[in-house]
């Protein structure tokens, strides 16, 4: 046999080992080919006049006979799995490759695509489908009586059936949606769209083996991924350079060769051709050589897809704040850069952060300035959005997949937000509490995985640690910190309308708008300052200290709610001074709120630490009764008010702490709709000695008020 010219060399690939499922899919085709071959002589046939149609009843064609695959292999294809030698006078060959053609899929009579075509589509799914079960023993297994294969990333198509018969299926086999009670040949149950629990179980009461096609993983059904229930699960094999070159061969060659050498370095990584959508590699497929395909599949990976604009940066993120949760996440950016350098080993850095606080505070924004710091990925979840997928099995799978995300693209951040909504083992709630057990073993199950995936750092959020999170999620191991995220100070706040107004605002009218705007959280400063920028564009008139405070909701003074903010904020840090002196770190008014910073009154958790924490808290009330002659409702509100801590207080020592009514005994924590008559009156009565107290204090003391 003629051999190439040295201006032609072979490709490399071409004699090398092939993959694992290579030959498995050449029989596949094979068997694909015949029967596409025997479907089209009968239609010549028929079209012709020359002969009737078979039927061996129901309404279709009898299945044309089929062979074994060896017995259907042209020369040229088994010449191509064992060798790459040249089948072209060497003269020829040149000529072909001087054309742009490609010698290696050119045949003898100059044909450069087989006799019958076939579809693309099919020939990349038989590849994916071989390349997922391996080899013919790996498909055969799914075949056995009892068998229940599901294949996640298969979309259930109406002709995946037609292709798997003439494909892949044993004679005599076929598929249908569901097994009838009787069939006089061997089936494979293959549902031709996805399947409720209830139709699913109907399946599984026939013995005939079932394939399960699953879109995504997370609509897997509850009960399996586990391999408990003896299904086997696969994940369709994703398109590849080897799966691509696989079909090229098929769809852009007489011979079944392409030259694979030029065609795989033009095309992108893997991971680039996964993502490619159908659409857009069909388009690409209609070049008319193998390299054309690989050229035009380049060009399209290497453009943003619509929609996307890359991010720019004028340089890292700079976290600014001099709160603790501030200082923790440049802590861990300072850590996460010594990993990197080699200068501190996984186990020695703290690689998890919770941050709990008010809505709108910056919780995902302080995320996403840890990753642009760290200059590393960011991977968002939502334990609501998860939760929303559907049932259990789909919610773990959900969860399951992002922190699989997570895990692939370390280094990086995985944000998890609304963390809270995962629940505890342990609330008082009977209902449902099997859904939230396993709810919350598998979001501790991905947190201990996490732990042994070097360069994830974990940053959890939720508005409030409450008795709704499970104990296990907070303890040291799962997160390394809980840190607090505390509204804007007046100096963030001027910070942030300084960065946006300096040139259209004074300083002092920037200093007096922080000063009202004391209490908003960042997210509604943000929402108010485009509001207002929007505006005052569509009305051609300047920016002012006016328009903002209308989208802020901030009304001038009012002088007399000004002076009971104050009287109230007073009583909590005169309090909280002459109790636990040292403890006032800072104390803030706005012209609708105030609150008081403080340390934790907190060491050894006795009845007269708790019993001093309830004094202070109920200390604003006293000082607006003993100065303003009575009291007004800012105290109670919401989950973080004066009342809403201290009647907790009182609560947990008498049914957690083993400090109140109930002696020892721990009675799991309360929930408020369902108090009993007398824990309420027990409430009551202990806050009202608190204030009956206050109402006792010296004369110096109403002079310090």
């Amino acid at each position: 046999m003629a051999q190439p010219s040295s201006q032609s060399p072979l490709p490399k690939k071409n004699g090398a080992k092939r993959p694992q499922w290579w030959a498995f899919a050449q029989d596949c085709i094979a068997r694909l080919r015949a029967t596409e071959t025997n479907i089209v002589d009968l239609e010549r046939r028929a079209a012709a006049g020359n002969a009737l149609m078979a039927y061996d009843g129901g309404d279709s064609p009898k299945p044309p006979a089929r062979r074994a695959a060896s017995g259907m292999q042209s020369a040229a294809v088994t010449m191509g799995r064992v060798s790459s030698a040249s089948h072209l006078p060497p003269e020829e060959w040149d000529a072909i490759a001087a054309d742009g053609g490609d010698p290696f899929a050119t045949a003898a009579n100059g044909s450069t695509r087989a006799a019958i075509p076939l579809p693309l589509r099919d020939v990349i799914l038989v590849a994916r489908l071989a390349a997922t079960f391996r080899n013919a023993e790996g498909w055969e297994a799914c075949l056995q009586p009892g068998a229940l294969t599901v294949v996640v990333g298969l979309e259930p198509p109406l002709s995946l059936g037609k292709l798997l018969t003439g494909a892949m299926l044993p004679n005599g086999w076929s598929t249908q949606s569901r097994a009838p009670r009787s069939a006089p040949h061997p089936v494979l149950q293959l549902p031709d769209r996805p399947v409720m629990e209830k139709e699913l179980e109907r399946l599984l009461h026939h013995p005939a083996p079932i394939l399960l096609p699953v879109g995504r993983q997370e609509h897997l059904p509850a009960p399996f991924g586990t391999g408990e229930t003896g299904e086997r699960v696969l994940v369709l094999e994703k398109v590849n350079a080897d799966i691509l070159l696989f079909a090229l061969g098929v769809s852009h060659s007489a011979t079944g060769r392409i030259d694979e050498e030029s065609v795989r370095a033009m095309l992108p990584d893997d991971e680039s051709l996964a993502s490619l959508e159908a659409g857009h590699l069909a388009m690409a497929c209609r070049a008319p050589t193998a390299q054309g395909v690989a050229k035009r599949i380049s060009l399209m990976t290497k453009a943003a897809p619509a929609g996307v604009v890359a991010r720019e940066r004028s340089g890292p993120a700079i976290i600014d704040g001099a709160t603790p949760v501030h200082e923790a996440v440049r802590n861990i950016v300072a850590d996460l850069a010594a990993w990197q350098a080699g200068e501190l080993d996984w186990s020695e850095m703290s690689r998890s952060l919770l941050i709990h606080g008010a809505p709108g505070t910056g919780k995902t924004y302080l995320a996403r300035q840890l990753a642009e710091a760290a200059d590393i990925a960011l991977v968002e979840g939502s334990c609501a959005d998860w939760q929303a997928q559907g049932h259990l099995g789909h919610m773990l799978a959900a969860m399951i997949k992002c922190f699989d995300e997570a895990a692939a693209k370390a280094p990086c951040v995985l944000f998890v937000d609304e963390i809270d909504a995962v629940g505890s083992r342990f609330g008082g709630d009977q209902h449902g509490m099997s859904y939230r057990v396993q709810v919350v073993n598998g979001f501790l199950q991905q947190i201990d995985r996490l732990a042994r995936t070097p360069g994830v750092i974990l940053i959890g959020a939720c508005n409030q640690i409450s008795s709704r999170l499970d104990p296990a999620i907070t303890r040291p191991g799962r997160f390394d910190q809980t840190v607090r995220m505390p509204l804007p100070s007046i100096g963030d706040i001027s910070r942030i309308l300084g960065k946006l107004l300096a040139d259209k605002l004074s300083e002092s009218a920037i200093d007096t708008l922080a000063r009202a705007a004391v209490g908003k959280p960042s997210a509604e400063l943000d929402a108010a300052l485009r509001a207002a920028t929007a505006d005052a564009r569509r009305q051609r008139l300047p920016m002012s200290s006016d328009l903002l405070r209308r989208h802020l909701g901030i009304d001038q003074p009012n002088p007399e709610l000004l002076r009971r903010i104050a009287v109230h904020e007073a009583g909590h840090a005169l309090a909280a001074e002459l109790l636990v002196p040292g403890s006032v770190v800072k104390l803030s008014l706005s012209d609708r709120d105030g609150w008081t910073e403080r340390r934790s009154t907190f060491a050894e958790f006795t009845v007269e630490e708790i019993e001093t924490e309830l004094l202070i808290l109920m200390s604003g009330c006293a000082a607006e009764r003993l100065v303003l002659g009575d009291i007004s409702g800012g105290a109670g509100e919401d989950r973080e008010s004066d009342l809403a801590l201290a009647t907790s207080l009182v609560l947990q020592m008498d049914r957690e702490l083993g400090l109140g009514c109930n002696g020892d005994g721990w009675l799991r924590p309360s929930e408020m709709q369902r108090l009993t008559e007398q824990e309420k009156q027990r409430v009551r009565a202990k806050l009202g000695r608190r204030n009956a107290r206050h109402m006792h204090c010296s004369d110096r003391e109403r002079t310090l008020l």
